[in-house]
């Protein structure tokens, strides 16, 4: 089991009755951001809401098993490219999110989520990066001992 798992569905749970709330202030802070994708209207954004929480159990109930929860992933990525999404957006969408968890949550953002929640949108981060845009994190060896060779580390 992946230790984050239980941490991420704890967190879950503690958002769940005000889901809708915490929806609103994320909506809120990519309205304030320079994300360039269009946006949803907050009457959208909440209609969304139930989605997304959705989305968010999924993937972490099936976090460790990464061939399953990356059709799915795809499959709801689609949505954003709906939207006309721009590469510069997942990283704002990613800050955004973590953001609203840290006000949502408040003392309960601990070291501990804050790691297991970083990890989770970071791999959000490089799995939309590779699936909407074909950019990847991933280098060969080559240009890693490239990279050593220069210095460039």
């Amino acid at each position: 089991m992946n230790p984050h798992q239980p941490i991420l569905l704890k967190s879950l749970s503690i958002i769940k009755p005000n889901f809708h709330a915490f929806t609103a202030r994320f909506h809120n802070k990519l309205a304030e951001s320079n994300i360039i994708m269009e946006p949803l209207s907050a009457a959208q954004f909440n209609e969304k809401s139930y989605t997304l929480y959705c989305i968010l159990e999924r993937i972490i109930k099936n976090i460790d098993n990464p061939s399953s929860v990356a059709p799915f992933l795809a499959h709801h990525l689609q949505f954003l490219t709906k939207r006309n999404v721009h590469q510069a957006d997942i990283k704002i969408l990613c800050d955004a999110f973590y953001s609203t968890l840290e006000e949502h949550l408040g003392r309960l953002f601990n070291k501990e989520r804050q790691n297991a929640w970083l990890d989770v949108l970071k791999f959000f981060e490089n799995f939309a990066n590779n699936k909407l845009f074909n950019i990847s994190n991933v280098i060969s060896f080559e240009q890693r001992v490239n990279q050593k060779r220069l210095g460039d580390v």
